[in-house]
């Protein structure tokens, strides 16, 4: 039974995981394993939280240990954009994967009636609520650190309907395995494909004065890009998410859910950007504060590859 689990347990915890590849071949996908889904709702519903954070240590050894496709562009963003020793940056990989599968944990028990364990802290919540009482709408722009998935649940509690733009042909399966066991997104999806169908419904959503969230720091082979410097070098964002953003005349806001503790969850949101404005300006703001809470929380950032390959 204990190797079955082990098997269950890998095989959720590496297929979950973004395919960690040069910028160049990211495919705009982070695959899914319903099984894994299944196993972790089974896991800490019959074990509790506690022993699956635990369990998690030794799968997070493998990876440490034989993950060197990742673990290598981990190590460079402690040691060259972070400035950390060569010990200290090591042992940031092993960390990163932790905290990493800790969120991934998180985000099956928020789904399910596990939620109310967690303790949520709110900085910024009253610029999402004048958003939804002014009935103005707005673009909130995230990325992938922290637990993003956390704070679409926590913009939902302020009312309104929050809308999140994301990469989503792979996700069928575990939604519905989400739902066969009583978890739920409290958030719509806006599917990106290869079409342009989702720049439609962003704009319908706006119309109908609603939230859109949205990431800025993953484009796909082909996009269009804006250069930045990022933590001590230029690197490449989509343009897409910043050109949308700044030719609505809607709120614009940067939003994040890190982990603080065991079950505690800090949800930021910045005083929005009011009117329209160049996607240049727009991705500056977004680099700063990007910046400032990825040195604020280091073993948070979730971007396993060559991200600052221009």
């Amino acid at each position: 039974m204990i190797r079955c689990h082990w098997v269950f347990l890998f095989s959720f915890f590496f297929h979950h995981k973004t395919k960690f590849a040069p910028m160049s071949e990211w495919s705009g996908k982070s695959r899914g394993n319903a099984l894994g889904y299944w196993f972790f709702i089974f896991f800490m519903k019959n074990l509790g939280m506690g022993f699956t954070y635990g369990f998690l240590h030794f799968v997070v050894l493998y990876f440490f240990l034989f993950s060197w496709e990742s673990s290598k562009w981990i190590y460079r963003y402690y040691r060259q954009h972070l400035g950390l020793g060569v010990l200290k940056s090591i042992v940031g990989i092993y960390r990163t994967y932790y905290v990493f599968g800790q969120v991934i944990i998180d985000k099956v028990a928020m789904m399910s009636e596990l939620r109310e364990r967690f303790q949520l802290k709110h900085n910024g919540k009253e610029f999402i609520r004048d958003m939804v009482q002014n009935k103005t709408g707005g673009i909130l722009i995230s990325g992938h650190t922290g637990n993003w998935e956390i704070a679409g649940q926590l913009m939902r509690g302020y009312g309104g309907t929050v809308n999140v733009v994301m990469y989503d042909e792979e996700h069928q399966q575990i939604k519905a395995q989400l739902e066969k066991h009583g978890g739920e997104r409290k958030f719509n999806i806006i599917p990106i494909k290869d079409d342009i169908s989702h720049v439609f419904l962003i704009s319908k959503a706006l119309l109908n004065k609603e939230l859109v969230c949205i990431h800025g720091d993953r484009f796909r082979e082909g996009m269009r890009t804006l250069k930045h410097g990022f933590l001590g070098a230029e690197a490449q964002f989509p343009y897409g998410p910043f050109a949308i953003a700044a030719k609505f005349d809607v709120p614009k806001a940067f939003v994040y859910g890190f982990k603080t503790g065991t079950y505690g969850y800090q949800f930021y949101c910045t005083k929005p950007l009011e009117g329209k404005m160049a996607p240049e300006l727009l991705l500056e703001k977004y680099v700063d504060e990007l910046a400032n809470k990825v040195r604020k929380y280091p073993n948070q950032w979730f971007n396993f590859y060559d991200f600052w390959k221009v």
